[in-house]
């Protein structure tokens, strides 16, 4: 009966430890980890765009702000006459 005893805590000193760490290594590398939800500082630069918008694109309507081509006549957003 001691012999079963003694192999039953053997085992136990050596298979716990290998659980535990093989355990530990599958949580660190398992997809959907709370760092992988936010983008890191080169990820949010390189999504960055390359070039300035022109300055057509910074058309604004004088009344309500909102951004104009500048072919548009008057504003889709408040109908106020652009330019």
């Amino acid at each position: 009966m001691m012999m079963g005893l003694e192999l039953l805590i053997m085992l136990a000193i050596l298979v716990v430890p290998i659980l535990l760490i093989a355990g530990l290594v599958i949580w660190m590398v398992r997809p959907g980890t709370r760092r992988d939800n936010f983008p890191s500082v080169v990820d949010r630069l390189s999504a960055a765009p390359v070039h300035p918008p022109s300055s057509s694109a910074g058309c604004v309507c004088s009344h309500c702000g909102a951004g104009l081509q500048p072919e548009w006549t008057h504003c889709p957003q408040c109908g106020a006459p652009a330019g």
